[in-house]
């Protein structure tokens, strides 16, 4: 999937957030060192919008012959009755949802150009095209952002606005927040790194766990 919009209005605003993207909801339990809740919600089009999880997993890294703790991802969408829960199909259905957010909560500290380059891997190993403008955006922000913190988290929220254009919002592990608006195909392009063709087998791995 290539995602090109050169006519398309693209903007990327980066301000401090004073409220994080995503509100949990529920009991929280324990998946390594993480605290992982069953819902969320996101303030979208003036209203909160409430998300359910799908599921959570863990991302490894192997190097050499050891295998390192990254993070712990958890996946939500606002409907998931409309979700695939089956690898083939799990990318596609985002499509009929009106949100999906993920969260990385962080077992290790990782630069930011470090993060930027595992995206940039997976994009490349879905065909997207990262020379497209919201892409681009997308991973300067990530660059930009800084450290990804021991014990705090990343998130990500994919919004589809009535108009079918799509917005992503990066939220950093200071709470700042930046904004990125493209065309349809931006959501399942930026997910496509947890949800599409695994870039190596961790991320197979963790795939799999999402989706259990």
């Amino acid at each position: 999937m290539k995602i090109v919009s050169p006519f398309f209005l693209t903007l990327l605003l980066s301000v401090t957030s004073s409220a994080a993207l995503l509100t949990t909801e529920g009991t929280a339990e324990k998946v390594e060192k993480a605290s992982v809740f069953p819902s969320a919600s996101a303030t979208i089009d003036g209203a909160a919008t409430k998300m359910t999880s799908i599921g959570t997993g863990l991302r490894q890294k192997k190097l050499v012959f050891v295998s390192f703790k990254v993070y712990v991802a958890q996946l939500f969408v606002s409907n998931p009755e409309s979700f695939k829960k089956n690898e083939a199909e799990a990318l596609g259905s985002l499509k009929d949802q009106k949100a999906v957010a993920i969260q990385l909560h962080f077992l290790r500290g990782v630069d930011g150009p470090d993060v930027q380059k595992s995206f940039v891997q997976s994009l490349e190993k879905n065909k997207v095209d990262t020379k497209s403008e919201p892409i681009k955006q997308f991973l300067d922000a990530v660059n930009k952002g800084g450290k990804a913190v021991d014990g705090k988290t990343l998130t990500i929220l994919g919004v589809k606005l009535k108009d079918e254009s799509e917005v992503i919002y990066y939220e950093n592990s200071n709470g700042e927040v930046s904004e990125i608006k493209g065309a349809a195909g931006l959501i399942s392009g930026i997910f496509s790194i947890w949800l599409g063709t695994p870039v190596d087998d961790e991320v197979a791995t963790l795939k799999k766990s999402l989706l259990k």
